[in-house]
């Protein structure tokens, strides 16, 4: 795969050596500089982003760019896992290069899946985690998330989240801070950045909201480069795409080679297509000269965004980007962007797969433990699961003893019955009352014991559920949809801190074993 990802991370003084080497205009810098001030003032992140921001603006300084759709309460776990990520990354390629490098963590807002981002999961001590949602009917159709302002209904959904969220010390300070990001009247992408980005900026990467009109019209030359190109782009991300799938591989994104990798948004978010001498937004079907949409876009900078295969080159145009910190689905769309870059005179930059993490609470640990689990085996049918741990944790089927001892019962009080009444056969009453006292107190411990059994057994199922909906909710990986949220509040803020110790190298997922305060 090397032909497909040229520079390789795992030499981060070959990847800051290359990054250093590329073009980037200080009178960019100083632009890109001022508007990432503007951002950080905008959503009070200043304070925390100062640092970040000085090292950015230093000539020599290069970044490491990692992103995500901005999903409610901060999205997933692995939302702050790309982050942490890309943090730790720059500050290895300072260490190894001794060139300043900041992380960037770029709030893709201009995405409009709000199926995906529109949700919350929070494990609150049943089997599966609880989902708190943003009523999908009060979200208007077809527009970005940078377009969506908060209704009164985020105060109810706030309180929905306070609901799962466990008593501690942390507990409210931390609903504090929720409501100050998610309140009405307040932008989704802004409530993100407030919330989530003030984490990420603490820990020490620049927070940067990709729909901000003046960043577009920075990067205006790659979107009228696309424009200029009428769909070669796509179509050399296709030839990618079959010349992997010819090598076995999986092609992510499907191209027919007549689109530009751009949306406008007017009315809505709108695909453009090359139509003839012109252009067709997808939805619309209004058309569009080539002249009339570069003056749509160059008035109103705004109103574009760039489709995934080119936001790489929006944002190697904007940050002087050593490397690209991705999950596993883009980490693979990699493949197909690099055939893009010659095309835009650029050098890509190295492409870094996330880290990963899947969280251990003692009280689950506990659960492990007792049934002789490893985490992994939950990731299986439950119910094999549940039924091999039950077989060696509970004695032997209660049941099949006691109907077997029934017999052994019955035949030692015949022998004892014919010894008596052969003796003295007036004692027949008393044989007979005693055979029966015994028989019903046997019946008596064996619906004692039936009893407790199944009590046993209905809480080690549950216990074991539990953990399973902790570890792996749903049945997939903990970081793809359990929030930050009810984490922060057990253990405080000090948890940010001892998942960014605790991460593995790029790439890797580590089991991180919770126990005590860490605030």
């Amino acid at each position: 795969m090397r032909e497909f990802y040229p520079s390789d991370f795992r030499d981060p003084a070959a990847v800051a050596a290359r990054a250093a080497a590329r073009a980037y205009p200080e009178a960019r810098r100083a632009k890109v500089a001022a508007m990432l001030r503007k951002q950080a003032e905008r959503f009070e992140l200043l304070d925390v982003s100062h640092e970040s921001l000085a090292r950015f603006e230093r000539p020599n300084s290069i970044a490491v760019v990692a992103g995500q759709q901005p999903g409610l309460f901060g999205g997933p776990l692995y939302t702050l896992y790309k982050a942490l990520t890309a943090i730790s990354f720059a500050r290895e390629l300072e260490r190894v290069s001794g060139v300043p490098a900041v992380a960037i963590f770029w709030i893709a807002s201009d995405d409009h899946d709000f199926e995906e981002v529109r949700r919350a999961f929070l494990n609150d001590g049943v089997a599966e985690p609880a989902a708190v949602e943003y009523p999908t009917d009060l979200l208007p159709r077809g527009v970005s998330v940078s377009r969506i302002t908060f209704g009164p209904a985020v105060e109810a959904v706030v309180r929905g989240a306070e609901s799962f969220l466990p008593i501690s010390e942390y507990r409210e300070d931390l609903l504090a801070r929720l409501r100050q990001a998610y309140t009405p009247g307040r932008g989704w992408a802004e409530a993100f950045a407030r919330f989530l980005g003030r984490i990420a900026a603490a820990e020490g990467a620049i927070v940067f909201d990709a729909s901000d009109e003046e960043a577009k019209e920075i990067a205006m030359p790659v979107f009228e480069r696309e424009i200029a190109l009428r769909g070669k782009s796509s179509e050399v991300a296709r030839e990618r795409g079959e010349e992997l799938s010819s090598r076995g591989y999986h092609a992510q994104i499907a191209r027919a080679g007549n689109e530009l990798n751009l949306f406008y948004h007017g009315r809505e978010r709108e695909a453009v297509r090359v139509a003839g001498a012109g252009f067709r937004l997808a939805t619309s079907n209004q058309e569009l000269t080539e002249s009339k949409l570069l003056a749509l876009i160059r008035n109103h900078p705004a109103d574009v965004s760039p489709g995934v295969l080119l936001r790489p080159l929006m944002q190697d145009h904007l940050f002087p980007t050593a490397a690209y910190v991705g999950g596993p689905a883009e980490v693979a769309y990699w493949a197909q962007v690099h055939a893009l870059y010659p095309l835009f005179e650029a050098e890509p930059p190295a492409v870094v797969p996330r880290a990963g993490a899947t969280l251990l609470e003692a009280k689950v640990s506990k659960v492990l433990e007792r049934f002789r689990l490893e985490w992994p085996d939950l990731a299986g049918d439950v119910e094999v699961v549940i039924g091999k741990a039950l077989r060696g944790l509970l004695p032997e089927d209660f049941p099949t003893l006691f109907e077997r001892e029934r017999g052994v019962i019955r035949d030692a009080f015949g022998r004892i019955e014919n010894a008596v009444l052969g003796f003295d056969p007036s004692l027949q009453s008393a044989v007979e009352t005693s055979a029966n006292r015994t028989k019903h107190d046997a019946e008596a411990l064996e619906k004692k014991l039936m009893q407790v059994w199944k009590r046993r057994q209905e809480e080690s199922v549950q216990q074991i559920r539990r953990a399973r909906g902790h570890l792996l909710p749903h049945g997939g990986l903990q970081e793809r949809s359990i929030s930050l949220l009810g984490y922060a509040a057990r253990y405080g803020p000090g948890i940010v801190g001892r998942l960014r110790a605790s991460l593995g190298a790029p790439g890797s997922h580590v089991l991180v074993p919770l126990g005590g305060d860490t605030g």
